[in-house]
């Protein structure tokens, strides 16, 4: 997804209107991405998970529907842009769906840690779907990531006998966000990647809805504040001002530098989930994340160590 993003600058189809610093944009990106597992538990404490992630979609529906008139360009054809927002849509309905059904059963800290193994992932796909180069530093750095995760594995029984069940949960919500990308990266030349995610929402939320319809949950008849701010925060705030805030710093700074959020992000939600969720930590969950972090900063500076 990464490199995705990087051939298309944001500037050619998207205009903020003000310019921002850096330096606040990574730290807003930062902040929202850390802040989401948490909100993602908060937003389902008094209604059922299905329930949760449809109103958030259909938010986020909203909101790109009222961005379109600021695109300054043509999407390209139509097959092509149908093709890509099927591919975004099924696997965001399929990656969200686990992530909610997982976050029931972990601490808000750890789904932002797992995924943080998403690059590490996406490059193992890519190696072999796309053919990109697979250099040894990237294997070393695979293998610290899965060290971390077998770390947190060993884990599970501090929190419950369906701790190991979400934590799986949550892994298979990161394979199939990246094979998501893989199909993204097939299709996506030349696309906005506004329109990719405007594209995967609303064929994301007709999936949503009928699994909320088909399903068995009850719909709530009141909702407590901090779910019903839970939800409207991860509608408006992570799907709106977290994707353009990024988007726009991908516009400013290379996609190598813009991707340190994924370093970042963990921490901030592994804190969070201990100061507003009364989360614990443990020593074996630290060094967990320690591990999978370092991993992930060897994908990220892989590229100037090839280039030294």
């Amino acid at each position: 997804m990464w490199s995705i993003l990087e051939r298309v600058r944001l500037e050619k189809y998207f205009t903020l209107g003000t310019t921002m610093p850096i330096w606040m944009a990574f730290l807003t990106v930062t902040c929202i991405w850390g802040s989401t597992p948490l909100a993602i538990q908060w937003s389902q404490e008094e209604t059922s998970y299905q329930f949760a992630v449809t109103v958030r979609i259909a938010i986020g529906v909203v909101i790109y529907l009222l961005l379109i008139p600021w695109l300054k360009r043509r999407p390209v054809p139509f097959r092509q842009l149908l093709m890509v927002s099927l591919i975004a849509g099924s696997s965001l309905f399929a990656s969200m769906s686990c992530v909610y059904w997982g976050a029931r059963y972990l601490p808000s800290g750890w789904i932002s840690v797992l995924f943080g193994l998403g690059p590490i992932i996406t490059g193992l796909m890519g190696s072999y779907w796309l053919n990109e180069p697979f250099p040894p530093i990237k294997i070393f750095a695979s293998l610290l990531g899965l060290a971390g995760l077998l770390v947190i594995f060993n884990q599970g029984g501090i929190l419950g006998e369906h701790t190991l069940a979400g934590i799986a949960v949550i892994i298979l919500s990161v394979i199939i966000y990246a094979a998501g990308n893989i199909g993204i990266k097939r299709w996506s030349h030349e696309v906005s990647p506004l329109w990719v995610t405007a594209g995967s929402m609303w064929v994301a939320f007709p999936l949503f809805l009928a699994a909320l319809l088909l399903s068995e949950a009850p719909w709530p008849t009141t909702l407590g504040w901090r779910s019903a701010t839970a939800i409207f925060y991860l509608g408006v705030v992570a799907n709106g001002i977290g994707f353009v805030c990024f988007y726009y710093l991908l516009s400013r700074v290379s996609a190598a530098k813009a991707t340190l959020v994924t370093l970042t992000a963990p921490s901030v939600a592994l804190w969070l989930g201990v100061a507003l969720n009364h989360e614990q930590l443990h020593g074996g969950l630290i060094l967990g994340t320690i591990l999978i972090l370092g991993g992930l900063g060897l994908f990220v500076i892989e590229p100037k160590i090839r280039q030294t």
